[in-house]
């Protein structure tokens, strides 16, 4: 499995105005946009599958926190994992972050099950300049487990919890989360949210994959929306809740389908 050992990761370093029955125009606010992740004619495959083709992608610096949305096997960790560097074999272009100043969540643990808390915070903090110790305390306050606790001792959304809190309380260029509430009760979420809005450095824009849509999109500020690998739409979200009628999800899920809506 992906599991690779915790320095492997700690040194890295209207809306039918924008939908068509063919697919979505970008919009051009967002080709307008200073990029921090920039992709031209990226094409990535697993052997003869294209698992992912996006002519031209952008996550600007003022993007706020960006919701992935796609279903399983759109393409969604394709691409944050391309984006971080974890795949290399591409075609076309991609420019992002050096991955030391990107902070990023895969969407499977990274932490030795034997390393105790604290050891985790220690690791990170004598890693990364950027590590804030204050953040890091208030994601776990109130927490279920104390700091020589070990990780394979941790309840799965307690791991959850843990995981991200190392990630947010960087202050990097840019964050890459891939799902990372799974396994959390709907009300630590809430908290949990509130805390990634709080300690996100205003300057470094967030993406983010789930598959709870509804559970989280009071944070988004953007949406990506991909499907079987290709990009669908990149908008603002409050301008795709009118495609499904204030409701992020009814949008998905009728952009996907192909039903528009016409005016």
């Amino acid at each position: 499995g992906l599991i690779p050992s915790t320095l492997d990761y700690c040194c890295w370093g209207n809306c039918s105005s924008f939908l068509t029955q063919s697919g979505f125009t970008v919009s051009s606010w967002v080709r307008s946009m200073d990029a921090v992740v920039k992709a031209q004619n990226l094409v990535v495959s697993y052997g003869k599958h294209v698992a992912l083709r996006l002519d031209d992608f952008r996550i600007g610096a003022e993007a706020g926190v960006v919701g992935l949305f796609g279903s399983n096997g759109a393409g969604k960790s394709t691409l944050l994992r391309t984006i971080v560097g974890d795949i290399a074999r591409i075609q076309g272009r991609i420019v992002a972050p050096h991955r030391v100043a990107v902070s990023y969540l895969p969407d499977e643990p990274f932490l030795y099950p034997w390393l105790r808390v604290s050891q985790c915070v220690d690791l990170f903090r004598s890693r990364y300049d950027d590590f804030r110790t204050g953040a890091f305390e208030e994601f776990l306050e109130g927490a279920s487990f104390s700091s020589l606790a070990k990780v394979s001792e941790l309840s799965k959304g307690m791991s959850e919890r843990l995981h991200l809190a190392l990630i947010m309380s960087r202050a990097p260029k840019l964050y890459v989360l891939d799902e990372p509430l799974a396994g959390v009760d709907p009300l630590t979420r809430d908290h949990l949210l509130a805390l990634i809005t709080k300690y996100r450095i205003p300057s470094a824009p967030l993406l983010l994959s789930t598959h709870l849509i509804n559970g989280v999109d009071s944070i988004f500020d953007e949406i990506v929306l991909i499907s079987d690998g290709k990009l669908l739409t990149h908008d603002t979200a409050s301008h795709l809740r009118d495609f499904g009628d204030g409701d992020l999800e009814l949008a998905y899920k009728r952009s996907v389908s192909g039903h528009v809506k016409n005016d």
